[in-house]
């Protein structure tokens, strides 16, 4: 993903929760093409990888594909990472209000990634327990945590509606807006209309090096999806089984973050396809929860 924000307020990312079989392909990237910093966050497509390698498949508990899923207030417990550690936690949004907290989120009103599409707040909605960034036509939206950290835990509950035309994007933001020099993480990309596979990549350097793990599953039921990001490593986490660990410190990010969550607009390369006949009028990202933790 190549993410350059026209300001602090117009840059994130998204996280998205997750229950699928795991298994993946390591992606390791250089790419020269480093946008403007008029630019708004966007996503190079993968066949600008440099080279990539087949990971082991990981084991884990799949949703039936194509199921209806149902809404975040019904879905039983899902596993998470914060549980397997015993991670303390710090600050967390549950979205059982009926509007988005303007003291913890700023709501972007921007053009959308690589200038495709808009992002605009009226995108943004908060009912039935959770977060919804709904994408309709051209227009779609996103939104960032507000005040970044240097190392910690996040961890988010979500899923993705069925839709060629909109890529959720789920990330830990440099604070400062030097983007790629800060680096990127992120923690769930999921551009394919069937939703048939997550994204966890890490940014760094500026000719912005990439390097990540794809997994397949059904995202559009719930799952978790999470990082540990600790000055000696970078851990994914998907429904609290850990999916991949990058310790290469000069891929590690050190400069504070912020998280970020946004539902994309494409067509964007062969990145995320465009909309079509099959396309509903509406597809949006649900997400249920957000939690930071030390």
């Amino acid at each position: 993903m190549n993410r350059v924000g026209a300001s602090l307020a117009s840059v994130g990312g998204v996280v998205a929760v997750v229950a699928l079989a795991v298994g993946g392909t390591t992606v390791v990237r250089n790419l020269d093409d480093t946008p403007t910093a008029s630019e708004p966050p966007g996503r190079e497509a993968a066949d600008d990888a440099s080279t990539s390698t087949t990971a082991p498949a990981t084991p884990a508990t799949s949703a039936t594909p194509g199921a209806a899923p149902t809404t975040a207030a019904t879905t039983p417990p899902f596993p998470t990472a914060a549980a397997a550690h015993d991670w303390q936690l710090v600050a967390t949004d549950e979205f059982d209000g009926g509007a988005i907290d303007t003291e913890r989120w700023t709501l972007y009103d921007s053009v959308g990634n690589d200038g495709i599409g808009y992002r605009r707040p009226s995108a943004i909605s908060v009912a039935d327990g959770e977060l919804r960034i709904t994408g309709r036509g051209d227009v779609s939206g996103g939104l960032n945590w507000n005040g970044g950290r240097t190392y910690g835990r996040w961890e988010v509950r979500a899923r993705m509606d069925a839709g060629n035309g909109y890529s959720p994007a789920i990330l830990l933001w440099p604070s400062s807006g030097n983007w790629p020099a800060e680096g990127e993480i992120d923690l769930s990309e999921i551009p394919r209309g069937d939703r048939s596979q997550t994204h966890f990549t890490m940014h760094w350097g500026t000719e912005n090096s990439q390097v990540g793990f794809d997994t397949p599953g059904d995202f559009t039921q719930w799952h978790t999806f999470a990082i540990e990001w600790q000055p000696d490593h970078v851990t994914f986490f998907l429904d609290g089984e850990e999916v991949y660990t990058n310790d290469d410190p000069v891929a590690i990010p050190r400069d504070p973050m912020h998280l970020a969550m946004q539902n994309d607009v494409g067509p964007n390369g062969t990145w995320i396809p465009p909309r079509d006949a099959s396309t509903p009028d509406e597809v949006a990202l649900h997400v249920d929860w957000v939690r930071l933790y030390s």
